[in-house]
């Protein structure tokens, strides 16, 4: 017996073997096991057809699934290296990014010419006559194998770690004959193709959610009503962050808020960092029922309304509405309604980065009906959407399920429970 290969955990049936993984690879083209890709400059654009190269980005490699269009062409300029061209039966896995994304493994189904794995990536090819291909790849969607790459990875932080080739060959791996790798396959897919079903609906559910919310904020906020600027409902006030250097501005009371404490849509209750009445003072703080819009970068528009008094950093502007005109829920579901979030798009500063100052954000404007009315309609509106959330947390509950059911069948799998108990208990 090699010395890489060890007779099985008592828990695994008779005949099943464990290994690393390096004992399952077959030799490529150039009698290597296992190939790594390369990383050129690229065009920022895709590989238009297969007749022209194009190298591979991570996100080509999903959980269980192999994404060709998602690559980048490469520059007539350079030649390409038809040895790290990907084709079918090619078992790919990421090997450097952030900890979520470095790990993340697919087996080639199809794939179109002329695409190459990129320096993020390796590849490495089964015997048929020993392995079944699609038994690695499930084995590497487990939980099991998810840990033992997490501890392999090496980097200074989670934002860039590497998986390194010596380290990856040693990942242990339960090896079934091929008869019963080959069963246990069919089972597995029998099984998922049952719980992505279900997954679909879910998410068919979740989107039909959402378009239902969209559909009541348009409703609620359209009307033969005036239309006033930011700057007649009320105070638009740009916050700050004090300085770090100085403990005596953090560690209060005072909730500072964030955008990544913005749940897009929400009010806003909780806040990660809290000032101190100083800190609050150099931060501006704003009183209770702020609305609170994000006005730089990828997440501009986002909005909460603050239930409390607090502060905000220099990446909001908030609205401190003149309550004898509006009341805050009113302006807050405006500003996330789809014609709210299409002004602040539109009138966002047209950069790399999207800016929308406070000159820009005091000219958005809001439909604006009589007081009495804008409570009845906010008070519908949260009723229905109240229905909303609820019902969209029970679908996120149990897509959560499904996660956790897939784990579960892929782990029976792997310790010869899940055929054994298909066949009724048999052997």
């Amino acid at each position: 017996m090699p010395p890489d290969v060890r007779p099985v955990r008592p828990s695994l049936p008779a005949g099943w073997t464990t290994g690393t993984i390096e004992n399952l690879f077959a030799p490529l083209e150039d009698e290597r096991t296992l190939h790594q890709g390369w990383s050129p400059q690229c065009e920022k654009e895709p590989s238009p057809s297969e007749d022209v190269w194009g190298v591979l980005k991570t996100t080509a490699i999903q959980a269980g699934e192999f994404q060709p269009e998602h690559n980048k062409q490469l520059p007539d300029k350079l030649t390409p290296r038809p040895l790290i061209e990907v084709k079918e039966g090619d078992i790919l896995i990421t090997c450097a990014g952030p900890r979520a994304r470095c790990g993340v493994a697919c087996l080639v189904r199809r794939t179109r010419k002329r695409l190459m794995m990129s320096g993020k990536m390796y590849r490495f090819r089964v015997d048929p006559k020993r392995h079944d291909a699609r038994y690695v790849e499930a084995f590497l969607q487990t939980e099991q194998a998810r840990q033992a790459i997490d501890k392999m990875k090496t980097g200074g932080s989670d934002s860039g770690l590497n998986l390194t080739h010596d380290r990856f060959r040693q990942l242990p791996v339960p090896v079934a004959p091929l008869a019963e790798q080959r069963r246990i396959v069919s089972e597995i897919e029998k099984q998922f193709t049952r719980l992505e079903a279900g997954v679909a609906a879910l998410r068919r559910v979740q989107a039909n959610l959402h378009r239902y919310r969209a559909a009541v904020l348009k409703a609620a906020c359209e009307g033969p009503w005036k239309r006033l600027s930011v700057s007649e409902i009320g105070k638009a006030v740009t916050g700050s962050t004090p300085s770090t250097k100085d403990p005596g501005n953090f560690g209060g009371d005072v909730p500072f808020f964030k955008p990544t404490d913005l749940n897009a849509g929400y009010y806003v209750r909780e806040a990660r960092e809290h000032l101190t009445a100083q800190g609050a003072k150099l931060a501006r703080q704003l009183p209770e029922r702020a609305v609170l819009v994000t006005c730089i970068g990828a997440t501009i528009g986002k909005t909460g309304l603050a239930r409390v008094a607090c502060a905000t950093n220099q990446q909001i502007n908030a609205l401190v509405v003149d309550r004898r005109v509006a009341i805050p829920e009113w302006a807050f579901w405006c500003f996330v309604s789809p014609d709210g979030q299409k002004q602040i798009k539109e009138n966002a500063s047209a950069t790399t980065l999207p800016i929308l100052n406070k000159s820009r954000f005091e000219n958005l404007e809001l439909p604006l009906p009589p007081l009495a009315e804008q409570e009845r309609i906010v008070a519908e509106v949260e009723r229905r959407l109240s229905v909303v959330s609820e019902l969209a947390e029970v679908v996120e509950a149990n897509l959560t399920r499904a996660t956790r059911l897939r784990q579960s069948i892929l782990q029976q799998a792997f310790d010869g429970r899940l055929v054994r108990q298909n066949q009724g208990g048999a052997a």
